[in-house]
């Protein structure tokens, strides 16, 4: 087992002074206590300052002109040693064992570049109510693809980095003004393999306070737009750069190492599905268009169907390809060379599926229109009966037989 590594914690803030304290006093609380806290002030107008100052014998304060959150955090790189680095957020509460369960994983693998633990949130508005436990999917896949597809890591202090690593990403893109927790996790996984710590380690408050640096300050209201464009705009990136091999493993990877056929197609495929979920249709359908293209009389694998069944399942919804059709005939196109193009188009409606059972159930009828028009768009006679075969099972089966008695 390797020594225990020392770890710095850096808390940038911006007019947060109703949380700060409770932050900073979750941090001096830990169990396992940091080798040095970092408070990097980035210009705020309100009372953070003397916040701070109640807290002078245990951390360092840093105060600096407004800059944005990346900054702040490259200042607080700049006056901390520790090996690993652990990012509080200024809102957010941290478990009293948050450290200790999260330094653990670097005391067995040298190796390791970010742990990540469980967290809960809080409604600040509502403290009568219990927390909710934040679910993490269920997957096999490697950290950084389930990253790509989907962030489901949310509170950057749940992750616990190593410092090469993140060091790495400098200088940082400032140009990341919201995302900017999924910018540094992307850009710390490509460095090596992770680890998780199935236990919570922060509690995560959901307010209605204001985010983003002086320049660009959003809501509640238009945080989700804001992730889709920073979202979009840190994978165009990284689809672009990534080998094909980081979409089937974590790394190191293979450089120049050509993959076989089927791995090729699988890589693919999942590239694809990433793309869609950033709404990088043209990105997704020239991936799709190519793994579709390989082995077309070999049909694609459960895994890869399962794959292949979330590319329009994004959690910020699709509106785009309701509105859009040339993005649904770019991916029935894709899909029409194979052999198994019903079972391959099935597999790609099922979130369609999906939406239109919630809009049945919830009596939606414009919704469920909306959503049966796209289905159209996408499937072929023979595709529909298959997938509606396949999600109704029996009761489909018993339906047709009456249709046919009649």
């Amino acid at each position: 087992m390797q020594p225990s590594p020392r770890v710095s914690v850096i808390l940038p803030t911006f007019n947060r002074h109703t949380y700060l304290a409770e932050a900073i006093t979750s941090v001096l609380a830990q169990r396992a206590p940091p080798l040095d806290i970092v408070v990097v002030d980035d210009g705020s107008t309100d009372s953070t300052p003397d916040i701070c100052a109640q807290f002078a014998h245990d951390i360092t304060y840093v105060r600096q002109e407004n800059a944005g959150k990346l900054a702040a955090i490259a200042t607080g790189l700049d006056r901390t040693s520790g090996d690993l680095v652990w990012i509080m957020d200024d809102d957010d509460i941290a478990a009293p064992d948050a450290l200790q369960n999260l330094v653990a994983p670097f005391m067995q693998n040298p190796e390791l570049v970010l742990s990540y633990g469980r967290m809960t949130r809080f409604d600040d508005d509502n403290p009568q109510a219990p927390d909710q436990l934040v679910e993490y999917p269920d997957d096999p896949r490697p950290f950084l693809v389930r990253m790509m597809e989907d962030c489901f890591v949310t509170g950057h202090p749940c992750v616990l980095v190593r410092r090469d690593a993140l060091q790495g990403l400098r200088p940082f893109d400032r140009a990341v003004i919201a995302s900017v927790d999924y910018y540094l996790h992307l850009g710390v996984a490509q460095k090596g393999p992770t680890a998780f710590v199935d236990t919570v380690v922060l509690r995560q408050r959901q307010h209605s306070g204001l985010r983003g640096p002086k320049r660009s300050r959003y809501g509640e209201a238009d945080r989700n737009a804001k992730w889709v464009l920073h979202d979009a705009y840190l994978l165009k990136k990284m689809l672009a750069d990534l080998p094909l091999d980081a979409y089937l493993s974590a790394p190191p990877w293979t450089a120049g190492q050509p993959l076989a056929p089927a791995a090729q197609r699988r890589a693919l495929i999942q590239k694809a599905v990433i793309a869609g979920r950033k709404k990088l249709w043209p990105d997704a359908t020239a991936a799709l268009h190519m793994a579709m293209q390989m082995l077309p009389d070999t049909p694609l694998s459960a895994d890869e169907l399962r794959v292949l069944s979330g590319m329009l399942g994004c959690r910020y919804g699709i509106n785009e390809v309701y509105e859009m059709p040339e993005i649904l005939t770019g991916l029935h196109s894709a899909c029409a060379i194979r052999q198994d193009q019903s079972t391959v188009l099935t597999a790609l409606s099922r979130p369609l599926l999906h939406e239109i059972k919630i809009a049945r159930r919830e009596h939606d009828l414009s919704r469920a229109a909306r959503t049966v028009r796209c289905w159209s768009q996408l499937m072929d006679i023979r595709a529909t009966w298959v997938a509606l075969q396949s999600a109704l099972g029996r009761n489909f089966t018993r339906a047709a037989a009456k249709m046919r008695l009649s």
